[in-house]
């Protein structure tokens, strides 16, 4: 088509008016194909020839939209609108614009003309219904999706925003039942299934969540957040060996990201890949300098992998803050600081969770573990296993691990 359409635009004797529907089709067709710049300029060559057409000023505006040009998006659907104020579309595109720019009230002021003037177009709703959500209007938010849904039952996008408008209010039946409309109605959908692995993530559904991740990866390789949550996913299994190679994909996306770093930090030092997370928890040390515990956890993995430099946790250490955690532990590894000496600090700063006994037990246990004391470490250990929860999780994780190989050991 846009060959033909080439050929009337550039032969000498074409009326204008056979120009003009030519550059219009064409306009078309490379919108069609996502060459927004030509259609751009063959809407733009159009309006020079039709400069009253209402249509062309809307089509244009939808390109620019797409372009990101959203201030032109605004002019040009005005223009449209001048010309016809009944121009529905047009109301839609600029409230588009609008929301993008942040301008909430233009934008619903749009959408409501736009469903007036054409209350039978289930995409209106849904624009509405995202801007409504975006507002937390969530009841809102889900009217104007049912609305769409009714309008057109095999509209999946409605069935996922709705879904997550569900998810948001905490009525998690209903959410599920819409993702899984939406995902029959078009399996392989990123969108769906980044959003119904979210809900099973939440819920405690890993293998569901694993399931729908893996297809968000197979519809887009290169997003690193649906690697790592699909990392988190294997952990809470409690299968970090597969959570591994998640994130290194993520890494070779986000290199430099020291949360996917740390992560597996995390993963490597519960299977007992010291050298790897000693390396990883460096990195984690030099981007995130607050981040207190991983100059510990740094120098327990690489003592854990024969590299014993304690110069190096008395560099990263020396700016602890003395009475906070974990200088307390910390001084116990400088042998600064003798375990009663410790036990006695912490008991005063009356810290819970990882902080608190869980942490005590667990450090305690590594220590012994460093100073090749397996059977004196056990029963530390065994203590974590049993009690470490909430911000605990590593640290139980890591414990159970330990205790696994042990036996396995013996």
């Amino acid at each position: 088509m846009i060959a033909g359409c080439s050929d009337i635009i550039d032969r000498p004797g074409a009326t204008d008016s056979e120009r003009a529907e030519a550059l219009r089709l064409r306009a078309v067709g490379n919108f069609e194909l996502g060459h927004m710049e030509a259609a751009r300029a063959d809407f733009t060559a159009f309006i020079s020839l039709k400069p009253d057409y209402a249509y062309a000023y809307g089509a244009r505006a939808l390109v620019y939209d797409r372009l990101n040009d959203f201030d032109s998006t605004i002019a040009d659907a005005s223009k449209a609108i001048a010309l016809d104020p009944r121009y529905a579309f047009a109301y839609a595109t600029r409230a588009s614009a609008y929301e993008s720019k942040g301008d909430v009230t233009h934008a619903r002021a749009d959408y409501d003309e736009a469903i007036r003037l054409k209350p039978d177009m289930p995409h209106y709703y849904r624009g509405r219904g995202l801007l409504r959500k975006g507002l937390s209007d969530v009841d809102g938010a889900i009217a104007d999706f049912s609305a769409a849904i009714r309008l057109d039952p095999r509209d999946f996008l409605a069935l996922g925003f709705r879904g997550g408008a569900y998810f948001m209010k905490k009525e998690f039946d209903k959410a599920m039942a819409d993702f899984n409309a939406a995902v029959q109605l078009k399996p392989g959908d990123r969108f769906l299934h980044l959003s119904r692995a979210e809900l099973r993530l939440d819920r405690g559904d890993n293998d569901g969540a694993i399931a729908d991740l893996g297809q968000a990866i197979a519809a887009n390789p290169n997003d690193p957040h649906s690697y790592v949550d699909r990392g988190i996913a294997f952990s809470r299994k409690g299968d970090f060996a597969s959570a591994i190679p998640d994130y290194d994909a993520a890494l070779k996306l986000r290199p430099n990201d020291p949360t996917i770093r740390n992560r597996r930090a995390h993963a490597h030092f519960i299977t007992g890949h010291f050298a790897e997370a000693g390396a990883d928890f460096g990195d984690v040390v030099a981007k995130t300098p607050e981040y207190d515990l991983a100059k510990l956890l740094r120098y327990i993995a690489r003592a854990r992998s024969g590299d014993y430099d304690m110069g190096e946790l008395k560099r990263n250490t020396d700016t602890l803050d003395r009475e906070g955690w974990p200088w307390p532990m910390v001084a116990v590894y400088l042998g600064q600081m003798t375990r009663d000496e410790m036990l006695a600090k912490m008991k005063d700063m009356r810290l819970a969770d990882d902080f608190g006994a869980c942490g005590v037990s667990f450090y305690l246990g590594q220590y012994l573990m460093v100073k090749r004391k397996p059977q004196e470490a056990l029963p530390y250990l065994k203590q974590a296993a049993e009690m470490c929860r909430g911000d605990g999780e590593f640290e139980r994780d890591a414990a159970r691990n330990e205790l696994k190989r042990q036996q396995a050991s013996n």
